[in-house]
C-alpha cells in the first residue's frame, strides 16, 4: 500500500470512499438518531480540506487503485488530531487501516499525543483503536438522548 499527499483531482473518489465507509457503518446507528445541525460536519469537503494549511489529506492506494485516505491536523499544544480515518468496505478488516495508522505515525510526528473522535456506537472502531492502535479512550463528550456519544481517544507520543 502507498500513502501520499492527496491532489485535488483525489477529491471526489475520496469523498465517494468516505460516504461508502460511513454508510457501511449505518446499521450501528440507532434508528432514532439526532441529529446536530452545528457540529461542522457538513461543511466538511475533501477538495477544501486538501488547500488547507492546516490539514494534511492522505491518499491509500493498492497499486492504481484508490482504497482509502485520512485527514490529519494539527493544534498549538502539539497535538496531532485525527480527523478522520476510512477505507472502502470491502478492503476493511484486512490490515489496511493498521498499516496505514502506522505509517500515519511515522510520516507525521508530534510532540505530545495524537488525539481522534469517533462516535460510541461504533464498537469496531473502538476495538481497533484501542486494540490495534494503543489509544485509551478519556471521555465521552457531546451523548445525545438517543444513547449517542463521541468517544475521545488519545495516544501519547513515547
Amino acid at each position: 500500500m502507498l500513502i501520499k499527499a492527496a491532489v485535488l483531482a483525489d477529491a471526489k473518489e475520496l469523498e465517494e470512499i468516505y460516504s461508502s465507509s460511513f454508510e457501511s457503518n449505518a446499521t450501528f446507528f440507532p434508528d432514532d438518531m439526532e441529529e446536530e445541525d452545528d457540529d461542522g460536519e457538513e461543511d466538511f469537503s475533501f477538495e477544501s480540506a486538501i488547500t488547507m494549511s492546516n490539514k494534511t489529506v492522505l491518499g491509500f492506494w493498492e497499486n492504481a487503485r484508490l482504497i482509502g485516505g485520512a485527514v490529519i491536523s494539527q493544534d498549538v499544544c502539539e497535538t496531532n488530531l485525527l480527523e478522520r480515518l476510512f477505507i472502502l468496505p470491502e478492503k476493511q478488516g484486512k490490515g489496511y487501516g493498521y498499516r496505514a495508522w502506522m505509517e500515519i505515525e511515522k510520516m507525521h510526528p508530534c510532540g505530545r499525543e495524537w488525539k481522534l473522535r469517533t462516535p460510541t456506537c461504533l464498537i469496531n472502531n473502538v476495538c481497533f483503536y484501542v486494540n490495534k492502535c494503543g489509544f485509551s479512550i478519556v471521555r465521552v463528550e457531546d451523548m445525545g438522548n438517543d444513547g449517542v456519544g463521541m468517544y475521545v481517544f488519545s495516544k501519547p507520543v513515547r
